[in-house]
């Protein structure tokens, strides 16, 4: 193994001993084999830890974790632990196909400004066959949205942790997740990347297999996972909003946070600070802080009457889903002319390639043809010349004949002639 490797695969595992080896296989099995596996076990109380161990292969690391320190905490271990240029995420319940960082590494290598890669999943069910709602769930993942837009994140997280390839600079540029976060501290780190820069790419090929299953945590809880991606939206997405004067995504995150059923489960209190906060944002370090902010009874009500005033807004202005399609289908109209033009780009170096080696194939046609045309000029002469010697031999067998018609014996009757009638 080397120091260090070109891919560092994250491995988080808790109570996972029926699916880790299956994980740990599908890196083993990848077509490029220069990477390390770093796993993180969070304190299992089965038997994962026995099944990393007995691949005894070199290029396992396993760090135990002597108390249970959730997704995010484990996370944060092994990304400092890591070597790799690219960390590479995968669940403890999911694997990967053979080709996934091979084709990846090959979509970075035609784009050097992406710093984080995902691809489509296939998802599957318990037992690793397809999902009865594989449509559904993959519909939701397997998209065409451009990740470098920010209205692509609005309320959705657009991309499977499994299926990403991060570059380790960048990550460490943009910080660690947030360890006081569970349901989608993904989410709040891929919104806090776009809000630094950070250039997203997809492969649109299943190579990811996403096991759905009852211990998943992102869709286990709806309330947390709706307070969880409000902060990170409010964190992260908003500013951006704001910096570049994108205000109908602003106003669509807006009305996703007071659309939310998730949001009748909230005080008035806590409801008011929430939307307040999207109109004043609050210097808040974490989600913790988040939660305290909205559930602290505090004496400054400027957020709950901000909060008050954004709600009636809504309510009075729901959203206006006919300019948001219109707006829709005109950014498709654009993205769709910008791939015919791309499109026919890439004809045209066709038809130009194509005209090219057309033009050197009639070049070498006219030389085929010149050689021709010389050798039959060779030809034509080589005929002259045949015929002419063919007249010179005729001329002399001629003088020849000529010739022979006055030798003796011929002299002789041609004088005798004169005198005998029969000769």
């Amino acid at each position: 193994m080397t120091e260090n490797p070109l891919l560092s695969f994250i491995v988080l595992s808790y109570n996972y001993k029926n699916y880790i080896g299956q994980t740990i296989r599908s890196i083993l099995d990848q077509t490029v084999q220069d990477f390390e596996i770093v796993v993180v076990d969070d304190a299992s109380k089965d038997a994962s830890r026995d099944v990393v161990a007995a691949f005894n292969d070199p290029r396992i690391r396993l760090l135990v974790n002597e108390q249970n320190l959730g997704g995010a905490g484990s996370y944060n271990r092994a990304v400092s632990a890591a070597r790799g240029e690219w960390l590479v995420n995968l669940d403890a319940d999911d694997w990967i196909a053979p080709e996934k960082s091979a084709v990846q590494l090959d979509a970075l290598a035609a784009d050097p400004t992406l710093d984080i890669i995902g691809t489509h999943i296939a998802c599957v069910d318990l037992d690793g066959n397809p999902h009865a709602q594989r449509d559904v769930i993959e519909a939701y993942t397997n998209h065409d949205l451009d990740l470098n837009r920010i209205d692509s994140w609005v309320g959705q997280n657009a991309i499977c942790r499994s299926s990403t390839m991060v570059r380790r600079a960048a990550h460490l540029r943009i910080g660690l997740d947030d360890p006081s976060m569970v349901r989608a501290p993904d989410y709040e780190l891929w919104t806090r990347a776009l809000r630094h820069g950070c250039h997203f790419g997809m492969v649109r090929q299943p190579l990811t297999f996403y096991r759905l299953h009852a211990r998943g945590v992102t869709f286990g809880n709806p309330h947390g996972t709706f307070l969880e991606l409000s902060h990170a939206m409010l964190r992260n997405l908003v500013p951006l909003a704001e910096a570049h004067a994108l205000w109908p995504t602003f106003s669509e995150i807006a009305h996703w946070i007071g659309e939310q059923p998730e949001l009748a489960r909230l005080t008035p209190g806590e409801r008011y600070r929430l939307l307040g906060a999207t109109l004043i944002s609050p210097e808040l370090p974490d989600f913790f802080g988040f939660m305290t902010f909205i559930r602290a009874d505090a004496d400054d009500h400027r957020f709950a009457e901000d909060g008050r005033r954004c709600l009636a807004l809504l309510r009075a202005n729901p959203r206006t889903d006919k300019l948001v399609t219109d707006n829709k289908a005109f950014i498709g109209a654009r993205d769709w002319w910008h791939d015919q033009s791309t499109r026919w780009e890439a004809n045209s170096l066709t038809w130009q390639a194509s005209a090219t080696r057309s033009e050197a194939e009639m070049l070498v046609c006219m030389e085929a043809a010149n050689n021709a045309r010389a050798r039959s000029d060779r030809l034509e002469a080589l005929i002259a010349e045949r015929e002419q010697a063919l007249v010179d031999v005729q001329g002399r067998l001629i003088e020849s004949e000529r010739k022979l018609r006055w030798t003796a014996v011929n002299m002789t009757r041609a004088a005798l002639s004169r005198f005998y009638r029969f000769w």
